[in-house]
């Protein structure tokens, strides 16, 4: 076997560990309250939807505090109108894209594919709020330096925009980089090119 072939071969090895699934949840409002139009997403990592339940307290007023790496994989929340949603990684412990921030969940994973609980995310540009009674859940604080304009609400009001009511459902999986699986193929790659290069010598 050649070296082209012998990288071919690694890196087909190691293509099962390189991902797992981020299963997505999505938002649905079930009433015409304010606000009106926004999208939200919460992704999570398949231990912790099959763990049943996930509680975070993630505070980074200045951009020094990483993000934890499991649990919640990703938030991505916007309304009409608002210029930069509001994006939450944990990849690489980036959390928020302003890097400021803070969130706070107490959730659990009913088996019929719908959360329940409570949630609250502010990037220091944008914050929103939910509660649930069973499965339906309540905005119950919304506002953005933004103003919320397309979403029913009064422009940089001192008010948050609520009374939205709706639900959590599970609606897709993502495929999500490992990175101890990324380093290991990476490894192994720099060793074959290695073996080759003395193999020339």
């Amino acid at each position: 076997m050649n070296i082209k072939s012998a990288l071919a071969a690694a890196a087909l090895s190691l293509l099962p560990l390189m991902s797992h699934a981020g299963i997505v949840y999505e938002w649905t409002a079930t009433n015409g309250a304010t606000p009106w139009g926004i999208t939200l997403e919460l992704e999570f990592d398949r231990r912790t939807v099959q763990s049943g339940a996930f509680q975070l307290d993630f505070n980074s007023y200045d951009g020094t505090v990483k993000a934890p790496r499991h649990g919640l994989l990703g938030l991505r929340y916007s309304f009409p109108g608002m210029s930069e949603q509001m994006d939450y990684s944990s990849v690489n412990g980036r959390g928020f894209s302003t890097e400021l921030g803070f969130m706070q969940m107490d959730l659990r994973f009913g088996a019929d594919g719908f959360l329940s609980g409570s949630f609250y995310a502010n990037d220091q540009s944008s914050h929103i709020g939910m509660e649930s009674i069973g499965q339906a859940f309540t905005v119950t604080d919304a506002n953005s330096d933004e103003g919320m304009i397309g979403a029913g609400c009064e422009a940089y009001s001192d008010f948050p925009c609520i009374g939205a009511t709706g639900y959590f459902q599970r609606v897709r999986e993502t495929e999500v980089p490992e990175p101890a699986s990324l380093a290991l193929l990476g490894a192994g790659l720099i060793g074959l090119a290695g073996l080759r290069r003395r193999r020339a010598g």
